[in-house]
This record gives structure tokens, sequence and C-alpha cells, in this order.
């Protein structure tokens, strides 16, 4: 009995530990990135190059990335202007 669980508490250390192991393949990776150097362009250099890029639409844009611009507000049309007024007659009447 005691060897069996002896047994089974290697086992699961063994699994757990091939479960931490790193990837090597990850850390290849890792490790070729951090060793690129430095870049020969300056700050400004790639903010040119980022704008230029913006301009022409080349970055990709989302909600989290969107450039302050497409968040410009807009004019309200007749249907969420009706759901406007709808909702704020609703909470007077809550209240």
């Amino acid at each position: 009995m005691k060897a069996q669980s002896i047994l089974a508490a290697v086992t699961l250390l063994v699994a757990a530990g091939t479960t931490f192991a790193a990837d090597t393949n990850e850390a290849a990776v890792d490790q070729a990135f951090r060793n690129t150097g430095s870049s020969t362009l300056t700050r400004a250099q790639v903010k040119a190059d980022t704008i230029a890029a913006r301009k022409a639409g080349l970055l990709d844009t989302n909600e989290a990335y969107q450039d302050p611009a497409y968040m410009a507000p807009r004019a309200k049309n007749a249907e969420v202007k009706a759901q406007l007024a709808a909702k704020q007659v609703k909470d007077k009447t809550a209240q």
C-alpha cells in the first residue's frame, strides 16, 4: 500500500513538472527577439511612418485602438432621438 502511494505521488510530480516545463520553441523565439539589436530609425521617423501608414489605411483599427478622429460625435437620426425621448419619459415616470 505504501509503495502504491509513493508511486502515485511520483507520477503526479512528474506530470506536474512536464506541465510547467518551458516550451523550447517559445524560448528560442523570445531569445531571437531580444537579440535583434537596436533600431536604426529615430523616434521622429517611426512616428512619421506610423502616420503615413494610418493615412494610407494600412493599419488595422478596432474598438480598443481606434483613432480619436473616428470617435467624433455624430448627428443623431430620428430613431435614436425617439428612443432617447422615450427613455427620458420612462425615467421621469419611474421617479
